[in-house]
C-alpha cells in the first residue's frame, strides 16, 4: 500500500481516516464537557437569579398597576358629583332617587377591575351604600383614624362575600361648599388572592414566596413565617424560612403605604444547574455513541454512492440522454451522507436548470402582474376615499346653525344625505350605474343647497339610456363639488349647474357633462391643468397616492377633477378622456367619455 504519491501528499486509507475523527472528537469533547460543566452551573444559576430578580419586578409593578386602578377608582367616585350629593343630602324624599343614582355608580366602577368585590360609600348621617357587603363590615371599620386630602389608606383584611378582602378607604370631601368639607368615606374591597392567583407563572418550580403588608405591619396576602423571618432580620437581603434560605426583592407601594416582598429560593439556582449539567454530560456520552454508530453505518455506503455517482457523469458525458431525462437516483441505504445527497440534489437540478428557470419566470410575471391589479385596486380604493374635509367641515357646521335655530327637518335631511354620501363611499361595488351615482350626486346637492340657498340652481338631462351605463363609484361628486367650491361659490351673482349625460352609438362611448356658470379659469390656469391632465400617472411620484399629495400642494383648486382623472385612467386606460373648457367669467365645463357598458 502507499502512503506517498509522486505529488508528496500523504494519503490515508478513508477507514483509518474515520477512526482518526472518532478518537479525536472523543478527545476533544471529554476536555471541553470537564472544563465548561463548573463554570455553566455558576452561569446557570446567575441566570435563573436574574430572571427570577426579573420577573420579580414585574409582579411588583403589576401590584402597584393594580392598586393604582384601585386608587384612581376610588378618586373617580371621591369626586363624582353624584356621590357627593347623596351623602350630603339630608332630605328623606331625595335619598331614593339619589340612592339609585350613586348605587348605578358603583356598580358600573366594579366592573373596570375584576379583583374588586365591593365598594361601599357611608357616612355618619346613616346615608350608605354597599354594592354586595353588608354595611356593618365597613361602618366598624369607618371609626378608625382619618387619612387627610384623597390619599388611599389600607385598613387590613375582612371577610366579604366569602372571601378575604384587603378593605381600602378614601375620605369623601363635598366640592359644592367653598371649603373641603367631609361627607363621607368610600372603602373599596379588594381581593388580592385572586390578583396572585391569576399572575403566577404556569411553571409551578418557579413560583417566588410573596408577602403584601400595609403600613401598620398587617398582612394583605402571603405566609406569616415569611413576616417573622423579615422581623427577625429586617436588614438582611437573605432570609431563613423552614431551613431554606430566600433571597428578599423589596419594593414600597405608596399608592396605599405598604411594602411589597419577593422571596426566592437559593437552592433553586444551585439544584437546576446541577441538574442540566448533569443532562449535558450524559448527554454527550450518548452524542459520541450515536457519532460512532453513524459513522461506522456511514463508511461503506459513502464509498459506493461516491462511485455510481462517478459512473453516471461518466454516462452522462459519453451522451446518454436517457439518464439526462430520467436524473440521477441515490440509494445509500439505512444510513447515509448528506453531503452526498446535496451533490445528487445538485446535479439534478443542474439538468433540470432550463425548466425550472422558464417555469421560474413564468411564475414571476404572473405574481407582477398580480401584484400589478392588487395595486391598482389599493390606489382606487384611495383615491375613491378622498372626499373633501372642507366639504365635511362646512356641513357640520351648517348642521350646527340649522340646530340653534331650531331647523329640525333640515337637520334631519342634511344627516340622512351626508350619511348616505359616507356610506356609498365605502360599501358596495367599485362599479355602479350612473342612477346610483346621481342619488349621491343629489344627495351632495341637497346639503349645499340648504347651505348657499338660492345661490345656484341645478339642471339635469340625463335620459334613461344614460343612467343604465356602469360607471366608477364616485366620480360626479367630486367634480360637481368642484364646480361649486371653485366656480360657483366665489361668484358674485346666481348661477347655474347643469350635469348632463348622452350616448354616441357610433363611437360606443357616454358622455357626461358638468357645466357651471360660475367665474370660470384664466387661459394660463386652463392650460396648465390640461397638461396636468394629459401627464402620465405617476409622474410626480412612485405611487398614485403620492403624486396626487403633490398635486394637491400645487393646485389645490383642481385636486378634485385629477383625482377623477386618475382614476378613470386606472379603470379604462386609453378607452376614456377627459375634456376641459373654461372661459373666465363665463363658466367651465368637464365632460367625461367613458365606454358604454350596462349590467346586461
Amino acid at each position: 500500500m502507499k502512503f506517498w504519491d509522486r505529488k508528496k501528499k500523504f494519503l490515508i486509507p478513508l477507514k483509518r481516516q474515520f477512526l482518526f475523527i472518532m478518537v479525536f472528537l472523543f478527545i476533544c469533547i471529554s476536555l471541553i464537557t470537564s472544563v465548561t460543566c463548573a463554570g455553566y452551573i455558576r452561569m446557570h444559576a446567575l441566570v435563573v437569579r436574574q430572571n427570577m430578580e426579573l420577573y420579580s419586578s414585574q409582579l411588583s409593578r403589576s401590584v402597584g398597576e393594580m392598586y393604582k386602578i384601585c386608587r384612581n377608582i376610588a378618586r373617580t367616585l371621591s369626586y363624582n358629583q353624584i356621590i357627593q350629593d347623596y351623602l350630603a343630602t339630608q332630605m328623606p324624599e331625595e335619598k331614593y332617587s339619589d340612592y339609585n343614582l350613586a348605587y348605578n355608580q358603583l356598580v358600573s366602577m366594579m366592573e373596570l377591575s375584576p379583583y374588586i368585590r365591593d365598594i361601599a360609600v357611608l357616612n355618619d348621617a346613616g346615608n350608605s351604600i354597599a354594592v354586595y357587603g353588608a354595611y356593618e363590615t365597613y361602618a366598624s371599620l369607618s371609626d378608625t383614624a382619618e387619612t387627610s386630602g384623597s390619599s388611599l389608606s389600607s385598613l387590613g383584611k375582612t371577610d366579604v362575600e366569602g372571601r378575604d378582602c384587603q378593605i381600602l378607604r378614601m375620605p369623601v370631601f363635598s366640592l359644592k361648599s367653598s371649603g373641603s368639607r367631609l361627607v363621607g368615606k368610600l372603602f373599596l374591597a379588594v381581593d388580592i388572592g385572586a390578583f396572585f392567583t391569576e399572575n403566577a407563572p404556569s411553571d409551578a418550580g418557579y413560583i417566588p414566596g410573596c408577602l403584601l403588608t400595609d403600613s401598620s405591619g398587617n398582612i394583605i396576602y402571603g405566609d406569616p413565617s415569611y413576616s417573622r423571618a423579615l422581623k427577625a432580620s429586617p436588614d438582611a437581603d437573605q432570609i431563613s424560612v423552614s431551613g431554606s434560605i430566600y433571597y428578599v426583592a423589596q419594593e414600597e407601594l405608596s399608592v396605599v403605604d405598604g411594602n411589597f416582598y419577593v422571596f426566592i429560593s437559593r437552592d433553586l439556582f444551585t439544584a437546576a444547574g446541577s441538574k442540566i449539567a448533569a443532562l449535558q454530560l450524559c448527554c454527550m456520552v450518548l452524542l459520541l455513541l450515536m457519532v460512532a454508530f453513524v459513522m461506522f453505518r456511514i463508511y461503506r455506503p459513502l464509498i459506493r454512492s461516491l462511485q455510481r455517482l462517478t459512473h453516471y457523469m461518466v454516462e452522462i458525458t459519453d451522451g446518454n440522454q436517457q439518464n439526462y431525462k430520467n436524473g440521477f437516483t441515490l440509494s445509500q441505504g439505512l444510513v447515509g451522507s448528506t453531503e452526498i445527497q446535496e451533490i445528487a440534489n445538485a446535479f439534478n437540478e443542474m439538468l433540470l436548470h432550463t425548466y425550472d428557470l422558464n417555469h421560474t419566470i413564468f411564475e414571476n410575471y404572473t405574481r407582477m402582474y398580480e401584484m400589478d391589479i392588487n395595486n391598482k385596486k389599493t390606489e382606487i380604493a384611495y383615491l375613491r376615499s378622498q372626499i373633501n374635509p372642507h366639504f365635511l367641515y362646512n356641513t357640520l357646521t351648517m348642521i350646527c346653525g340649522m340646530a340653534s335655530a331650531g331647523m329640525r327637518q333640515e337637520i334631519i335631511d342634511t344627516a340622512s344625505a351626508l350619511s348616505a354620501i359616507f356610506r356609498y363611499s365605502i360599501k358596495g361595488d367599485d362599479i355602479v350605474t350612473l342612477r346610483e351615482e346621481m342619488e349621491i350626486a343629489r344627495s351632495y346637492l341637497k346639503i349645499q343647497t340648504y347651505r348657499f340657498e338660492d345661490r345656484f340652481t341645478v339642471t339635469y338631462d340625463l335620459p334613461e339610456e344614460a343612467l343604465q351605463c356602469m360607471i366608477p363609484k364616485m366620480v360626479i361628486q367630486p367634480i360637481v363639488e368642484n364646480a361649486i367650491v371653485h366656480g360657483l361659490e366665489p361668484s358674485l351673482k346666481p348661477g347655474r349647474l347643469v350635469i348632463g349625460a348622452g350616448r354616441n352609438p357610433k363611437k360606443g362611448y357616454l358622455a357626461i357633462w358638468i357645466f357651471d356658470t360660475g367665474i370660470g379659469m384664466k387661459p394660463e390656469k386652463l392650460q396648465q391643468i390640461r397638461e396636468e391632465l394629459q401627464a402620465p400617472v405617476h409622474r410626480f411620484a412612485p405611487t398614485i397616492m403620492d403624486s396626487l399629495n403633490v398635486l394637491d400642494s400645487r393646485h389645490h383648486d383642481s385636486i378634485g377633477i385629477l383625482n377623477v382623472n386618475s382614476r378613470m385612467v386606472l379603470y379604462f386606460g386609453m378607452d376614456y378622456s377627459l375634456i376641459l373648457d373654461s372661459e373666465e367669467g363665463v363658466g367651465t365645463n368637464v365632460q367625461l367619455r367613458i365606454p358604454y357598458r350596462t349590467k346586461s
